[in-house]
């Protein structure tokens, strides 16, 4: 792509990407409006249904990390095209679920290694593309997955009352097909292969030659002590936010709220997700990655104290605002912080490592969740240990540095002495 052409192709990335997240993540997120309908039908519990996500993200984190490396080495578009007829395939054959087993298998293992493919390829392709803006375009890419969350959780709701939970989940999986596949064409893992430079990066380097991506290899980014700082932090994210985004709609519908409007709690965290992405997205390019951190696990502890202590029908749309607000600016910091610490040489194997860390939490969290339900037949407990999750979260993000990746040059430079 020469770079007299009007349009960067970055931009055509960031959209097409937008609306992988937006299906995709949009129908994910759905998942707790089809948890009362389903489990009542075939007679699940809060844990068994929980269960089933809980396996579900847990293998997504487990092939975020393949496709993340293979997104390096092949491109997204192939590795996006495969991945989403699993995820269709998955969704397509919910209505065959009669016991529990179908359920873990389906939702569990089929649609979890799909959904592997859909997030981290993605925003390691944005940081590549933008040099300049990299926080704010990864946040309006990232932005996909909280619009998706601000309109399909309430068209679920929709279509599960006209047309019951099992026709609602073909619906979606013919949805995220048509979006995805469509989508995937216009990938380009790199500029360098339209002859481009990333955005904000010296044009006249076309006519020299692309640099090599600089940075940390995953085996150096392993031993350091922020890999696993970051790793930790994420880690305590998964637990409270997958632990709202799973069992806020069933602990709405206990509280006597009608389904649809508990539909709409998810639809209002979608749309303050996407503010959160675009501003603090825009803030963060100012004062990098760490300030975001700290003020948004702070923001969600409040959050998670505020609904335990006011337990009203308004409050949820309360504590949908924070969160939501906060879980954007958390999911748009993620990657920049990792191109900043450790480069972009293997910038789509650690983040996806790190974001195992993420995953595993986000397995255990609502699982944990499900389990307290059951016992109690409460979220209040479930709801104090999530905000202890946010705490715990604050804590490590006072502890991460925000670049490294300047120390791998001085690194390499003594090595260089050195020989």
């Amino acid at each position: 792509m020469k770079s007299n052409a009007r349009l960067f192709y970055g931009f055509v990335i960031a959209i097409a990407s937008f609306f992988v997240l937006f299906s995709t993540y949009g129908v994910r997120f759905a998942y707790g409006v089809f948890f009362k309908p389903m489990g009542h039908e075939l007679g699940f519990n809060a844990a068994t249904t929980s269960a089933a996500y809980a396996i579900s993200f847990f293998l997504e984190g487990v092939f975020s990390l393949v496709s993340g490396g293979l997104a390096d080495r092949f491109g997204p578009r192939i590795v996006l095209s495969i991945s989403i007829i699993l995820v269709a395939l998955g969704y397509c054959m919910m209505p065959m679920v009669h016991s529990q087993w179908q359920l873990f298998l389906i939702y569990g293992v089929v649609i979890g290694v799909g959904m592997g493919a859909m997030f981290i390829p993605l925003v390691s392709m944005t940081a590549r593309w933008f040099n300049a803006r990299r926080n704010l375009m990864t946040g309006m890419v990232a932005s996909g997955a909280g619009a998706g969350m601000l309109i399909i959780p309430s068209v679920t709701a929709f279509l599960i009352e006209r047309y019951g939970w099992r026709t609602t989940f073909v619906i979606m999986g013919i949805f995220v097909l048509a979006i995805v596949l469509t989508a995937a064409q216009f990938m380009v893992r790199d500029p360098a292969i339209l002859d481009a430079v990333p955005y904000g990066e010296d044009a006249s380097r076309q006519n020299r030659g692309s640099k090599p991506a600089e940075g940390y290899s995953f085996k150096e980014a392993l031993h350091t002590p922020q890999f696993w700082t970051v790793f930790v932090m994420v880690f305590w994210f998964g637990i409270f936010i997958m632990s709202y985004n799973v069992h806020i709609v069933p602990d709405a519908i206990s509280s006597g709220m009608a389904s649809t409007r508990a539909a709409n709690v998810l639809a209002t965290t979608g749309a303050l997700m996407i503010a959160g992405r675009i501003i603090l997205g825009t803030v963060a390019d100012k004062t990098g990655n760490k300030p975001i951190f700290i003020f948004c696990f702070l923001l969600s502890a409040i959050a998670l104290f505020f609904i335990v202590i006011v337990p009203a029908h308004w409050a949820f749309f309360v504590l949908a605002v924070l969160i939501g607000f906060a879980q954007g600016g958390i999911g748009t910091s993620q990657s920049p912080l990792v191109a900043s610490m450790f480069g972009l040489k293997a910038h789509g194997l650690i983040y996806g490592c790190i974001g195992f860390g993420y995953t595993i939490g986000a397995a255990l969290g609502p699982l944990l969740t499900g389990y307290i339900f059951d016992l109690t037949g409460s979220y209040h407990t479930a709801l104090l240990i999530c905000a202890a999750a946010s705490i715990a979260a604050l804590l490590f993000a006072f502890f991460v540095k925000s670049e490294l990746s300047a120390g791998a040059e001085s690194r390499k430079s003594v090595a260089q002495l050195d020989n």
